[in-house]
């Protein structure tokens, strides 16, 4: 009675305490161990898992202990892995008979942990369901479970609509600028394209007037060995002064017509800017 009320009180570390000097009369009594557990999972002691796996595998454990046990796990909310051990008792406990409106209370307390909304609600609806009429406070508690597990469960689904959302609008706009950024480069591209072919045509251009020009060259070059064959003879035929004196002005004069041809041949024109 001692231990029920401390327990009922949530006077977590007494009960600790009180269950070290009872274990020293009572031994290994289950209810005993189940209060220490209670104790050491409520006030977070190291030994409180401990405590709580010797209790339920208590040669004499039964409902009372086991219910003890429940709670326990019930405030341990400090453990990872808290829901999934309140899912095993409460399933080994029900598979004995032991089935109340607080085992699937507890239940649905650790379904909505996991995030398993639709099995919490089951839960405490078969709670609700089962626990009758006259303690108000009681029923309260439980319907409050029930606008948790569907508050958690809306601002869950609400959260992830956001996210989708958001990673939608992130999406979008990471291929609005992969777009604009490609089409940049695309810009950039065809510009290049037109200056290279600017200078692909201006160097075909001057590749072609270099051709041109020493074909000129070569036939200029042509025209002066026939001028100058021609003007050596003229003047081994000349038997005067005056004639070779024309032969000799011939001679300078297609000189100069030559190399003012030759200059204008071999004039390069400037690329424009």
């Amino acid at each position: 009675m001692h231990g029920q009320r401390l327990r009922f009180d949530y006077r977590f570390r007494e009960i600790l305490a009180r269950c070290n000097e009872w274990l020293t009369e009572f031994h290994d009594d289950a209810l005993i161990r189940s209060f220490a557990a209670f104790g050491g999972l409520g006030s977070r002691a190291l030994n409180g898992l401990d405590l709580y796996d010797r209790a339920v595998q208590a040669p004499d454990a039964d409902r009372k202990s086991r219910q003890v046990a429940l709670t326990a796990i019930w405030f341990a909310d400090h453990l990872d892995e808290q829901p999934d051990m309140l899912l095993r008792l409460s399933d080994e406990m029900m598979a004995r008979g032991d089935d109340d409106a607080n085992i699937h209370y507890r239940r649905a307390a650790a379904l909505r942990r996991l995030g398993r909304y639709d099995e919490a609600l089951t839960e405490i609806d078969l709670a609700i369901d089962r626990f009758g009429v006259g303690n108000m406070l009681v029923h309260e508690q439980y319907a409050q479970e029930r606008r948790t597990i569907i508050h958690t469960r809306d601002m869950r689904r609400g959260a992830a609509e956001e996210a989708a959302r958001l990673g939608d609008e992130m999406a979008a706009r990471v291929d609005e600028r992969i777009d604009q950024a490609s089409a940049a480069l695309e810009e950039k591209i065809d510009e290049a394209s037109q200056r290279l072919a600017q200078r692909v045509s201006f160097a075909q251009e001057l590749v072609s007037e270099g051709l041109l020009k020493m074909v000129e060259v070569l036939g200029l070059f042509v025209t002066l060995l026939g001028f100058l064959i021609g003007s050596g003879a003229v003047l081994v035929k000349s038997k005067t002064f005056s004639e070779r004196a024309v032969a000799m002005t011939v001679v300078v004069v297609g000189a100069l017509v030559f190399f003012g041809l030759l200059r204008l041949v071999t004039h390069v024109r400037r690329r424009p800017s």
